[in-house]
């Protein structure tokens, strides 16, 4: 099975992806919200380049939007993104056909993850996580269950804005097409 593929060969679709991405990091980021006017107007623009390519090309767009959207409809259901996320990564399957769309997705994942590490890694106090590890060294002698009971997480909601991720995945697979996820396997 071919999993090469070309974005510079399909401006209009590249053009629209960047457009739908830009605009959906900028309001994600700033409002935490990606609306329905962004995705929407960009799913239909997407089927509409895809309707030049006859029903092979609305294939591809509907096998894109499926691969692309399918994992992230699973993390909504889990509580695990929003609404918008599953939308736009639809939309972008939709616009560049299966390949591209899975390799997008992977690198956006990829992208998001290096945002959540960062994130973490800002939000952390240093001496209360130092005081913690020196609690659960000094208690291992003890026993491990009771060396892990300091280790109780404490109750935080941290979100990763995934309109930014998406934006750089895109980005990624646009400018750097020889080290894209799917690169790398072939």
């Amino acid at each position: 099975m071919d999993t090469t593929y070309d974005l510079t060969l399909m401006p209009a679709a590249a053009a629209l992806a960047v457009a739908c991405t830009m605009i959906a990091a900028v309001l994600d980021h700033r409002h935490g919200h990606i609306p329905n006017a962004v995705t929407y107007p960009c799913l239909l623009g997407g089927f509409m380049l895809a309707a030049v390519g006859g029903l092979a090309g609305i294939g591809l767009a509907f096998a894109g939007l499926l691969a692309a959207g399918l994992i992230f409809f699973i993390a909504f259901a889990a509580g695990s993104c929003g609404g918008g996320d599953v939308k736009l990564m639809a939309t972008l399957g939709a616009i560049l056909g299966l390949w591209p769309a899975i390799d997008v997705t992977l690198a956006s994942l990829m992208v998001g993850g290096v945002i959540a590490v960062f994130s973490m890694a800002r939000r952390v106090q240093w001496s209360v996580l130092a005081r913690t590890i020196g609690l659960f060294a000094l208690l291992l002698p003890a026993g491990f269950r009771d060396a892990a009971s300091v280790l109780k997480p404490r109750e935080t909601h941290h979100t990763v804005r995934f309109g930014v991720a998406a934006a750089l995945g895109l980005l990624w697979c646009l400018f750097m097409p020889d080290f894209t996820p799917l690169s790398l396997v072939r």
